[in-house]
């Protein structure tokens, strides 16, 4: 006979009750095995978390959207803060210096000279996407008389002849080539220029990163003091 759920006699009252209880005790170590096991299996699911950033590239002439950086297979990528201001400031300048836009509006937008404290101060009302003074507030003084004195008025031979170019960003790479530190320090990019007259052009350049918080606070002080390209083929 099975003791106790067969012992349910007058000469063992407390059978069923016992049985009872046997089964209450079983069901709950049962159920504390299993929250157990829950909890370890929730416990290595977070710890097994990886966080798996990308950057994806919209192209504001094309609309093409690019993922221009992940870390897929190459473990989680690192970018010191630093470092990935000074990138951004490179990357923006580069895109603005390269432009020769289809629209004349743009381009008089991108080279344009603005006012330091009014356009390039953190309470300027540009909009995100305004190329207004894009180039002006990320260039040092020099620099950006150099452009305009230098290098504008070969653009506007080239728009006069029907010619525009923007930077193909899924080409676009930027590297320290020296010491980098809080204060800026020398880059070098390696670019394509697409040209629908020109074709591509592959381009080799090198910017000098400084930093002024006091005039350049959009950037946190960071700002191209110098810059020089070279066709590479």
């Amino acid at each position: 006979m099975d003791y106790p759920n067969d012992f349910n006699t007058p000469a063992f009252p407390a059978g069923p009750r016992i049985a009872i209880s046997r089964f209450m005790a079983i069901a709950s170590c049962v159920v504390f095995v299993v929250i157990i096991f829950v909890c370890i299996l929730l416990l290595w699911a977070v710890r097994s978390q990886r966080v798996d950033p990308f950057i994806v590239s919209v192209n504001s002439f094309t609309g093409q959207w690019a993922v221009v950086g992940h870390s897929h297979g190459n473990g989680p990528m690192e970018y010191p803060a630093i470092q990935s201001i000074q990138q951004s400031v490179i990357a923006e300048f580069a895109e603005n210096w390269f432009t020769i836009s289809e629209q004349t509006d743009i381009n008089e937008a991108l080279w344009k000279t603005c006012n330091r404290t009014d356009d390039c101060g953190m309470n300027n009302d540009l909009a995100y996407d305004d190329p207004s003074c894009a180039l002006f507030c990320k260039s040092g003084e020099e620099l950006f008389s150099r452009f305009i004195y230098d290098v504008v008025p070969n653009y506007q031979e080239r728009v006069a002849a029907g010619e525009y170019w923007f930077v193909d960003k899924t080409q676009f790479q930027i590297e320290p080539a020296g010491q980098i530190s809080d204060n800026g320090g020398t880059w070098r990019i390696l670019a394509t220029v697409q040209s629908n007259i020109s074709g591509n052009i592959n381009i080799i350049a090198f910017a000098k990163v400084a930093r002024n918080i006091e005039i350049y606070p959009q950037t946190l002080g960071y700002y191209v003091a110098d810059f020089n390209a070279y066709k590479i083929n």
